[in-house]
């Protein structure tokens, strides 16, 4: 069961499913939309429209549905549903069903930026540091965001001296001074394999990359593997990387396929298409983890979906 199936990332996940897993997964969607406002809904499957996620019947609502399906792995698709379904979550435990995020701990880690900072510098991984309203060098630039957030929501730019307040729920941190170059790295970290993937996120439209660059970083590939060495980390999910100090500074990590995953696949790191392997307990072969190396950009361009 997919839950935020109407989120871009769902109708890859969606389409990767039928095309290539129609005799092995029964898939059903989840979204707070109506069918007909959820693209990948237009693949078929059956769909369940839920409550939101901040409702305080959302909970047992999909506890029901897992139960009332016979739901043998449940899918969720943003951050705040990395807590909920965790892999350790005793409700689902008591169902029997599998969960594809992180276990609790790892999520507390690393989808909350304030945490993910502290861990990260205990262990000598670079990262932004963190920055207190009043320890704001006047004229300097620092990033304000969610700690616990989706894409670029609720992201700006703040400068020391300026008037500032803060918004509730955010951070404060060093604005990363190696330029705007950001580099999304895609991971498969399962069957005692660990391959990465870095793009370049050339443009990016509400925290989505639109066009894209693949690019061999073997930092970030040296990063991923002790980071996946110090915490369990989930089968696939991607991280966000900015040079700042002259290293490659981790500024995010999505336990979770992204959004921009697709373009990935698109040039040949299959990670959707491992993803669902994995969960089916078929092998993935090497090769579908292997990036084309004529690719030189992946540009995504609108697709006009019809539900019916």
């Amino acid at each position: 069961m997919l839950l935020s199936a109407g989120v871009t990332t769902g109708w890859h996940l969606a389409q990767v499913a039928q095309q290539q897993f129609s005799g092995d997964i029964c898939l059903h969607l989840c979204d707070t939309n109506p069918r007909e406002l959820v693209p990948a809904a237009a693949l078929g499957g059956p769909f369940h429209r839920v409550l939101p996620l901040a409702d305080p019947g959302y909970q047992q609502q999909i506890l029901t549905l897992l139960k009332e399906n016979h739901i043998d792995v449940i899918v969720p698709l943003i951050d705040q549903d990395l807590f909920t379904w965790a892999a350790d979550a005793p409700e689902l435990a008591a169902l029997g069903v599998r969960s594809t995020a992180p276990l609790r701990q790892t999520a507390q880690l690393l989808t909350d930026k304030k945490a993910m900072a502290a861990f990260l510098q205990a262990h000598g991984l670079p990262t932004p540091p963190l920055v207190a309203p009043e320890q704001m060098e006047p004229g300097r630039a620092y990033i304000e965001k969610r700690e616990v957030g989706c894409g670029s929501v609720g992201l700006r730019t703040v400068i020391g001296g300026e008037d500032y307040t803060p918004h509730p729920g955010s951070i404060l941190q060093e604005k990363c001074d190696g330029g705007d170059t950001e580099i999304t790295a895609e991971v498969f970290n399962a069957q005692g394999k660990l391959r990465v993937f870095c793009r370049e996120r050339v443009v990016t439209k509400s925290g989505v990359c639109t066009k894209m660059r693949p690019l061999h970083i073997p930092e970030i590939e040296d990063y991923i593997c002790t980071l996946t060495g110090l915490l369990p980390c989930p089968a696939t999910f991607c991280a966000q990387f900015m040079l700042h100090r002259g290293r490659w500074n981790l500024i995010d990590c999505n336990l979770r396929i992204g959004a921009g995953t697709a373009m990935a696949s698109a040039a040949g790191f299959q990670l959707v298409r491992a993803f669902w392997a994995n969960l089916c307990g078929q092998p993935v072969p090497d090769e579908w983890l292997q990036a084309d190396p004529t690719v030189k950009t992946v540009l995504r361009v609108y697709q006009e979906v019809v539900v019916r």
